[in-house]
């Protein structure tokens, strides 16, 4: 399962979110667990994974508990990383909020969403770790490392991190997608080599299958919940009950309604603490998907300039005034670190 973290998809190109699917993406999903499914064919049909499975997999209170407690670490990163300023992290923010848009849709699924992560986090784990743990570690062993353990623990979680990424785009890449593939590498060797090393650990592969599978689960159900579906469902809410300030008086009159509801929903949506206002970091973040990226001092003098009152915070009229003269997000942002131009 591909590295899934926090992103603003939606503010990359346009305010409107009309053409975002609404609900769960059924035939997306079941393409999901097909190709699962596919790789992990002999388990369901009493094959070689099977035998792995029944000789190395022993799920128990033990194997629960050691594989909630594995998780921790990786699920200490994944928080880290959403907390994160920085570019490194933003274009794979986009491509993983995507994903889940596709599957979940705009509106939040609580309950549907969690059963389908569920599944699909518990299929993934079961397959990919009996996969690239249970038989590729020693496969790889006794291919090449005389039977060393560690040299078919570091080949399988090569492979299984090459497999989570484009590998073309690592050698043909450009820009941002090349930058996005090799960061991604990095981060799916990490989670790689984390379940073998709980599997090699505890030598049972049930700890790595309940890890993967729980990492999985939070990943796409918080994702979905908090992330995408619900950040939009806070945008909605709150536009819906508030009235017209006289800053949004002014620039419907001089732009428009649609302008002003496009402005507004574009704020709510960088807003990811929910408290109405756009703190330095939500606007540098949130700036990533418009392309810019800028320094943690470039954001502040941005900041400080659409801040009117000083107040250390940026409100919605205030975010107004600082867009309407311009028309667009990035002009504005531009003409305060460079002037008009």
């Amino acid at each position: 399962s591909k590295r899934i973290t926090t992103t603003r998809l939606y503010l990359s190109s346009s305010s409107s979110t009309e053409q975002i699917p609404a609900t769960v993406n059924w035939i997306l999903i079941l393409q999901n667990l097909a190709n699962q499914a596919l790789i992990g064919a002999t388990i369901w049909t009493g094959g070689a994974q099977f035998q792995v499975l029944q000789a190395n997999a022993h799920f128990s209170i033990v194997a629960i508990v050691l594989g909630t407690l594995g998780v921790v670490p990786l699920l200490y990163l994944s928080r880290k990383i959403e907390a994160s300023e920085s570019y490194l992290v933003s274009g794979l923010n986009l491509s993983t909020n995507t994903a889940v848009m596709r599957l979940f849709g705009a509106t939040p699924q609580p309950v549907t969403a969690f059963l389908l992560s569920a599944l699909m986090a518990g299929v993934t784990g079961l397959v990919e770790e009996t996969t690239f743990r249970g038989q590729l570690i020693p496969a790889f062993s006794n291919a090449f490392g005389g039977d060393d353990v560690m040299t078919g623990a570091v080949l399988s979680t090569l492979l299984f991190a090459l497999l989570h990424t484009n590998p073309l785009s690592l050698i043909r890449g450009q820009g941002e997608a090349l930058l996005d593939n090799w960061v991604l590498l990095f981060l799916q060797i990490i989670n790689g080599g984390f379940f073998a090393y709980l599997y090699l650990t505890t030598g049972n592969l049930a700890v790595a299958i309940i890890a993967h599978a729980l990492y999985d689960l939070y990943t796409f159900y918080k994702t979905h919940m908090v992330d995408v579906a619900g950040q939009m469902q806070y945008a909605r809410t709150i536009m819906e009950s508030q009235r017209p300030t006289a800053g949004e008086q002014k620039w419907t009159q001089q732009r428009g309604a649609e302008f002003v509801r496009g402005v507004k929903q574009s704020f709510y949506l960088m807003d990811t603490n929910r408290d109405g206002l756009l703190q330095r970091n939500e606007l540098r973040v949130a700036l990533y998907s418009y392309g810019i990226n800028l320094s943690a001092l470039q954001s502040q003098r941005v900041t400080q300039l659409a801040d009117l009152d000083q107040s250390g915070a940026i409100d919605v009229d205030e975010f107004l005034e600082f867009i309407g003269p311009t028309g667009s997000t990035g002009k504005a942002v531009r003409n305060t670190l460079f002037g008009p131009l």
